[in-house]
């Protein structure tokens, strides 16, 4: 035993109680959690994102002169973007599709994109298809990927940064 006194304790040890089959409780299940619906750009090389995935789901589209998508988190594009987008992480998922520059620090692209990559890391999955140039520091393409442009890397670190203010 344990007490606050330098001297030991002069209690002996407590005797062990043991329970009957009736008195035991069952031990509650625990469920694991749900895999992403979409792939996980959380789980992309790079820094940590403590912000949760802000997803634009395939309903939706969204289309404007002069429009940039700007987050401080990680974004999962399911629907279609007219327009440039800045983030941490951006993933265009399968049913996905963007037209404009995309700049993150993480680039993971399963759908379409028609423009300009800019990317600390950027990842071309097996059902990617891409027309534009990429300016990056890390490149992976994927088996069956389709990519049209050019590909060079980053002069410096600023060149790939995202504005996210």
């Amino acid at each position: 035993m344990f007490n606050r006194v330098a001297t030991p304790d002069s209690r002996g040890p407590e005797p062990v109680k043991t329970l009957t089959p009736a008195q035991q409780q069952p031990i509650p299940q625990v469920k694991a959690p749900a895999p992403p619906l979409f792939g996980s750009p959380l789980q992309q090389s790079g820094p940590a994102i403590d912000a949760p995935t802000s997803v634009l789901g395939q309903d939706i589209t969204i289309a404007g002169q002069q429009l940039v998508i700007k987050t401080k988190g990680s974004l999962l594009i399911a629907g279609h973007i007219q327009g440039d987008v800045h983030g941490e992480s951006v993933t265009v998922g399968e049913t996905g599709s963007v037209v404009g520059t995309i700049t993150a620090r993480t680039i993971t692209v399963q759908g379409e994109v028609s423009g300009a990559l800019k990317g600390t890391s950027v990842n071309l999955n097996a059902t990617s298809r891409v027309d534009g140039d990429i300016v990056k520091q890390t490149l992976s393409i994927d088996e069956g990927a389709q990519f049209d442009g050019s590909v060079r890397r980053a002069k410096d670190a600023g060149e790939v940064t995202p504005d996210l203010n």
